[in-house]
């Protein structure tokens, strides 16, 4: 168990002791006989939520799973797209030239990471066409992907 599995696990104990104190599922008002249990189990869990977030944010967790439809949504000149060879989604660029520097950059960080060292680095376009390989070849694939537009 680590400090993240920790405070998740204390902020569920905590969260089901809202919900027991509150008088909705949405836990927005207490049941009038516990409002300062309520009030106690409710500040537990808004500053356990800020802790599980501080710690997500230390390990690099927080911002790793974006999908082309919310890169597309916030960036529409998005053109490609940096997949590992797990298909997880680690960047997207509107510039060719940018995708393939993200993309070695990427690849000398797994080179250095014992755990992350067999994968490799693709660049796609948006219609999910592999364009660009940083690394080992038979793991980067053409995608099935509808285009987004």
């Amino acid at each position: 168990m680590n400090r993240l599995q920790l405070f998740e696990e204390i902020y569920g104990l905590h969260t089901y002791n809202l919900l027991c104190f509150s008088k909705n599922y949405l836990m927005t008002e207490p049941r009038e006989e516990f409002v300062q249990e309520w009030k106690k189990e409710k500040e537990k869990v808004e500053l356990l939520s800020e802790i599980i977030k501080e710690e997500k944010q230390k390990e690099g967790i927080e911002n790793m799973s974006f999908t082309q439809e919310q890169i597309l949504k916030k960036y529409p000149n998005t053109q490609y797209y940096v997949r590992n060879s797990n298909g997880g989604l680690l960047a997207g660029t509107a510039d060719l030239k940018e995708a393939k520097r993200e993309a070695e950059r990427y690849k000398k960080e797994y080179l250095q990471d014992s755990l992350n060292k067999h994968l490799g680095v693709c660049v796609y376009d948006k219609r999910g066409n592999n364009v660009y390989v940083a690394g080992i070849q038979e793991n980067c694939k053409s995608e099935e992907i509808e285009e987004l537009e």
